[in-house]
């Protein structure tokens, strides 16, 4: 049998987008170059308040790639849109991207697809990376959140350049967004698919770029930590623990947080929370630019009350959780 990169199919990119403007365009030019050929790029708008949807409708009018928009008035998810782009996909490949990532290389499209020849492979999956450099740019916000990844990189299906065959996605029903329309619906999209057959990590990198701009808030990042908190929480209570890779470090948090409280561990609990305070987002204080802005001295003071602020939102989400898209 005549390989699937033998005969290079085109893949189909499905690109949800909110409020992207700062990345989008560095986005589309990474596909744009790739030699692995495109046969589509279906882009949903979730609601963007940005000048995302017009940068989009600019950059198809000269792509050589077919590039459609789909606009959506509320924001659905990530997820959802995800599903509706499949539905509408053309392509036996679908690649699911991010509107925040941009491709590294010209192979890494070709690179990520290569592990689908494997009959019995499902789905495939890059290694991310957050450039030092990227992350240089950011906000003192954005750079206080992204600390602890700044120059790494991890290995995952988490739906930023990952590779999908489309007929096994349609037969899982896509993203669960009856359960996990608030986050994680990644996790459970990944234990579904490795039912199903093998889900492999290529040689493909992606760029994660987050967000460029200059409005990174203190506000914003609350509603990411508080995102991700709940995250954590729901996925435990929905499928488990073993669903998260190294769960036990994500559980962390909420064992240093009570520490304190325990019989025979309070004076040792608050030493460590003390020593967490400065040890957490150390880079903060070992870059120039960060160590010389005044909101330096408030750190260790934020990374506590974040450290029990998180560990109520995962109680919160663990025991009540609602599936809300914030």
């Amino acid at each position: 049998m005549t390989s699937m990169l033998n005969k290079k199919e085109p893949v189909s990119i499905i690109m949800p987008m909110r409020n992207s403007s700062t990345t989008v365009n560095s986005a589309l030019d990474s596909i744009e170059m790739q030699e692995y050929p495109v046969r589509e790029v279906i882009v949903l708008d979730n609601a963007s308040s940005d000048n995302s949807v017009e940068i989009v409708l600019n950059y198809a009018k000269k792509s050589e790639i077919p590039i459609r928009i789909i606009k959506r008035k509320e924001n659905m998810g990530v997820g959802a849109n995800f599903n509706q782009g499949v539905k509408e996909s053309k392509s036996s490949t679908i690649v699911l991207m991010h509107s925040d990532c941009s491709l590294p290389s010209k192979e890494e499209l070709e690179r990520l697809v290569r592990p689908l020849t494997d009959d019995f492979a499902v789905a495939t999956y890059p290694t991310i990376f957050l450039l030092e450099s990227v992350w240089k740019n950011y906000g003192f916000w954005e750079k206080y959140f992204f600390a602890r990844q700044a120059g790494t990189n991890i290995a995952g299906f988490t739906t930023k350049f990952d590779a999908v065959k489309r007929d096994v996605y349609l037969k899982l029903g896509g993203f669960d967004m009856k359960n996990f329309g608030m986050g994680g619906e990644d996790s459970d999209l990944l234990n579904r698919l490795k039912k199903m057959g093998k889900v492999v990590k290529s040689e493909a990198r992606v760029t994660h770029l987050q967000y460029l701009g200059k409005g990174y808030s203190f506000d914003k990042l609350l509603a990411k930590q508080k995102s991700y908190a709940k995250t954590f929480g729901r996925i435990i209570r929905m499928r488990g623990i073993s669903l998260i890779n190294n769960g036990l470090i994500l559980l962390a948090k909420p064992g240093l947080a009570i520490l304190p409280f325990l019989p025979n561990f309070h004076y040792p609990g608050i030493f460590l929370i003390i020593l967490y305070s400065f040890l957490y987002t150390k880079k903060m204080f070992t870059t120039k630019s960060t160590l010389q802005d005044p909101r330096i001295f408030i750190l260790p003071f934020l990374n506590i009350f974040s450290l029990y602020y998180e560990t109520f939102w995962i109680i919160e989400s663990f025991l009540f959780g609602k599936n809300n898209i914030e």
